[in-house]
């Protein structure tokens, strides 16, 4: 027997063992990190390719081994027969572990873009709740308005009947009556009531609470960024057009973005593959102005004057509110929405909101 093949089968199966004790220790470690954390898409992928890899090295070692233990036994026709089943297993194997590879190179890309929805969706569920809280605190101001108004009118008219009485009677009481200051009492009294009650109208009627300055281009921005995955999903092109300089308004950032994302998405669901849609933002010295352009299906004229009406929809399930809310929070800001459409055409929507916020739209 020639040393050299000697040597050479013993360094091949030398090798072959190694390669399946490292391959086992792999697997074995990469199997405690999957129990420790069994939705790590990482130690998931890791684990099946360490397995396929130790079922790898094992039968390519097996089938090395029996090879030369054949070739030295004088059975190499057997060895001969048994070659191409082994190669062919072998093949099988490399084929498995490519395939896992490139299911996990794959499965790695939806995981990484169901992690960026992840943070998407909780960013969204983050400002739902602070759009909540400020509903809520809007609510709540509204009801206390409502109240004060009703308490405020309630005073007013007997306070009405009083001071009319008490100026009655110092029209008919002589100046030297001493009634007559008793009846100049009661009206002072009266005319400082009636004051009060004025000033209370004018706090209870103030609209500022809970809009701040805030820069109408950014929160259109911040919208578009939002939708931008919407407009790629139809194939819709966005056509953006901003003020050169930020414009600035008395804004209530959530309401305002619930509202005009609204107004997006329905051009969105009116514009087909391949259409466009414009939203651009223009200021003048009294008004900031923000149209939302559409190359959509448009609308009968029927339909445009109906549009705002409480409950009517043309959508399948639609509640018929989205666009009483978008109107109802553009009067919150003290502007005005216009909607104009034809048929074929497109629908244009025209937002006018004052800048100073003390100055509502005529």
């Amino acid at each position: 027997m020639n040393v050299m093949p000697l040597f050479i089968a013993i360094d091949d199966i030398a090798g072959s063992v190694l390669i399946v004790i490292v391959s086992l220790a792999a697997f074995i470690r990469c199997r405690r990190l999957v129990i420790r954390e069994a939705e790590n898409a990482l130690w998931l992928f890791l684990y099946w390719l360490t397995l396929a890899l130790f079922v790898f090295s094992l039968s390519r070692a097996l089938g090395h081994i029996a090879g030369h233990l054949l070739m030295y036994a004088d059975l190499d026709f057997l060895w001969r027969q048994m070659r191409p089943f082994s190669g062919g297993l072998n093949a099988i194997i490399s084929i498995i572990v490519a395939s896992i590879t490139l299911f996990f190179h794959n499965i790695q890309k939806l995981y990484r873009r169901m992690e960026a929805d992840h943070y998407h969706i909780e960013a969204t569920s983050q400002e739902i709740m602070a759009l909540n809280r400020e509903m809520e605190a809007l609510v709540m101001e509204r009801t206390m308005s409502e109240m004060a108004l009703g308490i405020a009118d309630g005073i007013r008219n007997p306070l009405q009947v009083i001071g009319g009485f008490s100026n009655r009677l110092l029209r008919k009481t002589a100046p030297e009556d001493p009634a007559r200051d008793w009846a100049l009492a009661i009206s002072e009294a009266a005319k400082r009531l009636e004051e009060m009650v004025v000033r209370f109208e004018s706090l209870a009627q103030n609209k500022k609470s809970f809009f701040s300055q805030d820069d109408l281009n950014k929160i259109v921005r911040d919208i578009v960024e939002m939708l931008r995955g919407e407009f790629e999903r139809k194939h819709v092109h966005l056509i953006t057009g901003y003020h050169s300089y930020p414009v600035y308004c008395q804004l209530n950032r959530h309401l305002l973005k619930v509202a005009i994302a609204h107004l997006i998405r329905n051009a969105l669901e009116a514009t087909g593959p391949q259409g466009e849609i414009h939203v651009t933002t223009t200021c003048d010295k009294n008004y900031a102005t923000l149209v939302i352009q559409d190359s959509g299906k448009g609308m009968p004229p029927e339909v445009v004057s109906k549009v705002f009406e409480p409950y009517f929809t043309t959508k399948v399930g639609g509640t018929g509110l989205g666009m009483v809310f978008a109107r109802q929070i553009v009067d919150e800001h003290r502007g005005i929405i216009n909607l104009e459409s034809q048929e074929g055409k497109g629908t244009t929507v025209t937002i006018n909101l004052p800048v100073r916020f003390g100055e509502p739209i005529i």
